[in-house]
């Protein structure tokens, strides 16, 4: 109801409560204004999302017995164009 509503909006008028002041804990929820947005993305299609689409299965990731994780053709795979588009893309609404 309205009225209900303009008592929820006014509940903490007047009562002395400052949410500029940090807390001894060092956290508030009513420090919103000071605070930044973290958004936390997994990452953009790479070469290896690419290949075990193309695979159908995870396998080709395997690394033969006795190899180095660096000597997998895959080992820190970079993004495929399409991957780089959708990092762009991203990057113009956030």
């Amino acid at each position: 109801s309205p009225t209900a509503q303009t008592n929820f909006n006014t509940a903490m008028s007047g009562d002395g409560f400052s949410h500029k002041a940090v807390p001894d804990s060092g956290f508030s929820l009513f420090l919103a204004d000071q605070t930044r947005k973290v958004h936390f993305i997994r990452h953009a299609e790479g070469f290896h999302n690419a290949e075990t689409e193309k695979t159908g299965s995870n396998y080709c990731l395997l690394r033969p017995e006795g190899k180095a994780a660096s000597e997998h053709p895959l080992y820190d795979s970079r993004l495929t164009p399409k991957g780089v588009d959708q990092a762009v893309s991203l990057r113009k609404i956030l």
